[in-house]
């Protein structure tokens, strides 16, 4: 999200011309200039918010009980449950898993209750579990937008995203 946001697009935007002019001027041939630019400008396109951009500041860790609801859980192939996240409007979510009290990632075994019973009595056994969900995020009020200005300790700007003042 941040990448498509404000000032970024045209920072990659500027980005991939001054790659293209250097590549270009180092190769001097035009379609290997241009292959090599594309090529490099994707890879760096994967790399920075996967990779770089999550290490930049660490994220906030938050672990909560959870009620899990057959209605609104998302069960994967391997049995993993996954309840949506709401209320963290605009946060760039890293992890999203829902934990046993022991700590270890809960896997929904065969239960009665949920394969061949009512909704409502799966929800009852998922009640009994004491679940927890953990989320790894970034806050959206790491990010300033244009009518939020990054500030330092002092008053001048600083160029990147976070802190943010209030």
């Amino acid at each position: 999200m941040f990448g498509a946001r404000d000032i970024a697009p045209a920072g990659y935007a500027a980005f991939g011309f001054v790659l293209g002019v250097t590549v270009g001027a180092l190769i001097r041939r035009t379609l290997p200039a241009m292959a090599v630019t594309l090529a490099v400008f994707v890879t760096v396109q994967l790399i920075m918010p996967n990779v770089v951009r999550p290490h930049l500041l660490p994220p906030v860790t938050a672990t909560t009980a959870v009620n899990v609801s057959l209605s609104t859980a998302i069960v994967d192939h391997n049995g993993q449950v996954t309840v949506p996240v709401t209320g963290l409007s605009g946060a760039w979510i890293f992890s999203n898993q829902t934990i046993t009290p022991a700590g270890h990632v809960f896997v929904l075994p065969g239960v009665p209750a949920c394969q061949t019973g009512t909704q409502q009595a799966c929800d009852a056994w998922f009640a009994t579990q004491h679940l927890r969900r953990q989320i790894s995020y970034q806050p959206a009020s790491r990010y300033c937008g244009p009518g939020r200005p990054a500030r330092g300790r002092g008053s001048r700007p600083r160029p990147r995203p976070w802190p943010c003042s209030a």
